[in-house]
């Protein structure tokens, strides 16, 4: 037995063990794929590397007694001046773990767009300012054709935006419940109060999982791994994740609803609001994802409460201190999240903030006076998670509905679009893709000419700006060139031009078109809602002389054609409201330009059924307009 024992003691430590081992200083057995001890600990088992210094070129270790280096690499003298290095220093961790996360950056990104942004021909841009006009492909599109009188720019190239982070694969919220903290906090206390609480602990053993049934793949939040030499960070960061996960989520979906009046306000919302959120998405993930994802989520779900309250409120005879108290109750939890790191990664809490912005956007007026307090929630949302928006998802669709509403807020308040929302990768391409892919493209861009219009110009000389203005005019040319036939009128008709008397017909005056969807009206609206704006703002116009009446006169005539072409939209495709919500601020920006009394009616008719029938406030622009065209009250 001694015999052995010696023997034993004298078996050299192994110098391939696993980097848990050696980080406790524990004999490691080598086992593979797992040793025996990080089997048993129920870690990952990494294999570190087998690296060993060689100190021949330090003379402060060779020249050591007992150092077993028989002499140094160099010699140098006794009195070689050396550097002098700071008393701390810091090792750089390149362990397999590290390695892994600089892989990922290696990988193809997974997007579900027609064509991703390498194979596009034009370089995706991150801001507005500063852009190419793509070139497209030969083989797939006919010939440029101009479509306005405006002056053809050139174009130049810059460099594509720097690569950002790749999220993982969708989280797996199955997979957290194991370690779910204490969640007595109460979620929603009225009106969403009565449904079940997230319980102390989750079990996915339990036969019932809401989150896999309902949220699975809705890639909330990042990934976490964890690693032998983190695992304490690990469980921290799985901690707060689940204490995120807690405020946010109900562990028993609120599926069916007890109270009649909250279910008539959520098939309310199916079937009258989600219309305008889902303009551009052909997957209808507020009418039929959101809503799911509202059972499972108080937040969410007291949003859309609050959004068909408003709406019912402003149609017909509905108490609006109902949308008051779900709107409050939706405040009260969603704004502490916003310092949540978690939960800003969230894409439930992106809707039920988007949704909101939807409901204030009905209490704005046409003419202005945005008070801005949920559109810098959507900011901070979109800030988050703008590296995924180009995913799909209801995270993509959430930040296009975003968009269109900075785009709105922005066009009323003749103000630049904020940056938050444009710091997103977006296709700008004009490669063959859908009409939602389409109509989006031409949604950006009139946001690049609200940008240019209303942004900062006092750095930028006049050449500069003419400069930008022909790049966007020639981005606009390009895209009514190469749209995709299913932007074609089904049916068109021209206006008639001659006037009749006051209170005759007023579709007379505006054009019948017939378009296929409703993506295709909202890509040829915020074109002409661009045209607009770069007609208005066109810096080539004579400040004196005889030539700047005659270009004021073209100006006006230019701009009072595309609100008469916006106003015939609206009318010909009157079953989706945003139309009208779209047609009514062009007129509210250019009605002024309009001297016939007749005309000026038929405008006005198109105001008052925006909100009469859509429940838009117009009121300040009936008024603005009204002192504009100089009628007596």
């Amino acid at each position: 037995m001694p015999r052995d024992r010696a023997m034993s003691n004298s078996t050299p430590r192994t110098r391939t063990g696993c980097q848990s081992c050696r980080v406790r200083h524990l004999k490691c057995d080598e086992q593979r794929p797992s040793c025996s001890r990080c089997l048993k600990s129920g870690i990952d088992c990494v294999r570190g590397y087998n690296i060993r210094f060689r100190h021949g070129a330090n003379p402060s270790v060779a020249n050591q007694k007992g150092s077993g280096l028989t002499k140094c690499d160099y010699d140098f003298a006794e009195n070689q001046p050396w550097c002098r290095t700071t008393h701390t220093l810091s090792f750089v961790d390149e362990t397999q773990e590290l390695v892994n996360i600089y892989d990922r950056d290696s990988e193809p990104e997974n997007t579900n767009n027609a064509a991703t942004p390498a194979e596009w021909n034009g370089s995706v841009r991150s801001a507005p300012d500063s852009f190419m006009v793509p070139t497209p492909s030969a083989t797939s599109h006919p010939t440029p054709l101009k479509t306005n009188s405006i002056d053809t720019p050139n174009t130049f190239d810059i460099p594509s935006p720097a690569k950002r982070r790749k999220l993982d694969s969708p989280f797996n919220f199955s997979d957290v419940f194991h370690n779910s903290p204490d969640s007595n906090s109460r979620l929603v206390s009225s009106p969403v109060a009565s449904h079940h609480r997230l319980r102390d602990s989750f079990s996915t053993t339990s036969g019932h999982e809401p989150f896999r049934d309902i949220l699975n793949g809705a890639d909330s939040f990042e990934p976490l791994e964890p690693t032998d030499s983190h695992c304490s960070d690990f469980a921290t960061g799985y901690s707060a994740v689940s204490e995120t996960l807690a405020r946010i989520y109900l562990e028993t979906p609120a599926w069916p609803l007890q109270d009649r009046h909250e279910a008539h306000l959520m098939r309310y919302f199916i079937d009258n609001l989600a219309t305008s959120f889902d303009l551009c998405d052909p997957d209808r993930h507020f009418a039929l994802v959101v809503p799911q994802r509202a059972a499972v989520c108080p937040t969410l779900l007291n949003a859309i409460f609050a959004a068909s309250a408003r709406h019912l409120s402003r149609v017909c005879e509905f108490d609006p201190y109902v949308a008051d108290r779900y709107h409050q109750e939706c405040l009260k939890h969603l704004i502490p999240m916003l310092n949540d790191t978690a939960a800003i990664m969230d894409e439930n809490l992106l809707a039920a903030t988007v949704i909101l912005r939807f409901l204030e956007e009905v209490e704005v007026p046409v003419s202005g006076t945005d008070t801005q307090s949920h559109l810098i929630g959507t900011h901070i949302f979109i800030s988050a998670q703008e590296s995924s928006t180009v995913l799909g998802g209801l995270r993509q669709a959430a930040f296009w509905v975003g968009l269109r509403q900075e785009v709105y807020m922005a066009f009323v308040n003749q103000r630049s679009i904020l940056p938050a929302l444009s710091h997103c990768n977006i296709d700008r391409s004009f490669e063959p893709a859908s009409d939602c892919v389409w109509a989006n493209r031409i949604v950006v861009f009139c946001a690049d000419v609200l940008r240019y219009c209303f942004g900062d110009t006092e750095n930028s000389t006049n050449r500069d700006s003419v400069a930008t203005y022909n790049q966007l005019v020639e981005y606009s040319q390009e895209w009514a060139a190469y749209k995709p036939d299913s932007f074609r009128p089904i049916f068109y008709r021209e206006a008639k031009r001659v006037a009749g008397p006051a209170g005759a017909d007023a579709s007379g005056f505006f054009p019948e078109v017939w378009l296929l969807s409703d993506s295709v009206v909202t890509g040829l609206q915020h074109y002409h809602l661009a045209r607009i704006l770069l007609t208005a703002h066109n810096p080539k116009v004579p400040r004196l002389g005889p030539a700047q009446r005659a270009a004021l006169r073209i100006m006006d005539e230019e701009i009072k054609t595309d609100v008469r072409t916006l106003c015939g939209m609206a009318e010909s495709n009157s079953k989706t409201p945003p139309n009208y919500v779209t047609a009514s601020m062009a007129i509210a920006m250019a009605g002024d330009r309009f001297t016939e009394r007749a005309e000026q009616e038929a405008l006005l008719d198109i105001i008052l059924k925006t909100e009469k029938i859509h429940a838009w406030p117009t009121s300040t622009a009936q008024t603005h307009l009204k002192e504009a065209w100089g009628w007596a009250e």
